[in-house]
């Protein structure tokens, strides 16, 4: 197993839902939950569950988009979780972000050429090139990504999701990053399109030895292209394992039923479904003990309801946060 390039422990992130008369807050919503993970160089991380479990939040939170409540970030040896802007400066070209909506992502008043070129320029990657030669490095950059270099002259609304999504990404590689969290990068796509960015990710990835957090919640995908999987539900991690011990042996009850959800091709094999009753339970007053166990067809009363279970190691690599298994 290789170093780890990204190491979070404890990750916390609560919003401010409700504030009292003097503007003091009063409420708060827990979207992380104390996270503890790491992605190592050249892995790919996946992060899956249901919308509003805080999938995305981790993600912002490990590349100190957000300003964590509690807990610590390490990157590349470097404990980033205090740093000031200045600081984290130096280190902001090595940990890069694509998201989810190509179109908004993409500032529509700049060619494609200045989008790429401006993140080029703020860290000094050329020194003093001419602009010919930052044509030529953002030219380099779209053939990469499957585009063509006259493509560079172009606005964002003039592309396809798809060729949005190929901008995006170049965006992304151009300060030459370590560390990439790509949030639903295909969730937004057409099928069609899906397979050929997941496709592209992975040749770069191999090409560059990049590191990814991949979060999406289309499990077909996340088994595809990755080498371990971390599954939250409300701000949790639940269960944690390399992605053949998921798929092929999920231990947590909620794991199991994502994966019955999980379409069958074949119309004449019989799947069964685990289904859960009821809803996700709201982030701003979440169940005591496990947060899982008003859904969960195991839980036992006096336990379950009261103590939440830590994520323990049962086999190893095989992380599982339930009292039962």
């Amino acid at each position: 197993m290789s170093e780890p390039i990204l190491k979070a422990t404890g990750i916390e992130k609560h919003f401010t839902a409700k504030r009292d008369f003097f503007g003091r807050p009063q409420t708060f919503l827990r979207a992380v939950d104390g996270v503890s993970l790491t992605v190592n160089e050249g892995e790919t991380l996946g992060l899956v569950g249901e919308s509003g479990c805080g999938k995305s939040t981790l993600g912002r939170c490990v590349l100190r988009l957000h300003d964590l409540t509690a807990g610590k970030v390490e990157f590349d040896g470097q404990d980033i979780s205090k740093m000031s802007v200045a600081e984290l400066r130096p280190l902001r070209r090595k940990m890069q972000f694509i998201f989810q909506d190509p179109y908004s992502s993409l500032n529509p008043r700049q060619t494609v050429f200045a989008t790429i070129a401006e993140a080029i320029r703020v860290h000094g990657l050329l020194g003093n090139a001419s602009r010919e030669e930052e044509k030529e490095r953002v030219a380099d950059l779209l053939s990469r990504v499957g585009l063509r270099p006259e493509h560079m002259n172009r606005y964002p609304h003039e592309f396809s999701g798809g060729q949005r999504q190929r901008i995006g990404i170049a965006r992304a590689l151009a300060v030459e990053p370590k560390f990439i969290v790509a949030d639903e990068p295909i969730s937004a796509l057409d099928v069609s399109v899906q397979a050929q960015i997941v496709n592209l990710m992975l040749d770069l990835q191999q090409d560059l030895g990049l590191s990814y957090l991949f979060i999406a919640h289309d499990l077909s995908v996340v088994e595809y292209v990755s080498d371990r999987v971390a599954v939250m539900y409300l701000g949790r991690v639940v269960e944690l394992a390399n992605a053949s011990s998921i798929y092929d042996d999920s231990q947590h009850p909620y794991t199991q039923a994502l994966l019955s959800a999980i379409p069958d091709p074949d119309p004449r094999r019989k799947k069964k479904r685990l289904v859960l009753q009821g809803d996700v339970p709201s982030p701003l007053d979440p169940p005591s003990g496990c947060t899982f166990h008003p859904r969960c067809p195991i839980a036992e009363k006096g336990r379950c309801d009261r103590e939440a279970p830590p994520l323990r190691e049962i086999t190893p690599g095989h992380h599982v946060a339930c009292h039962l298994v």
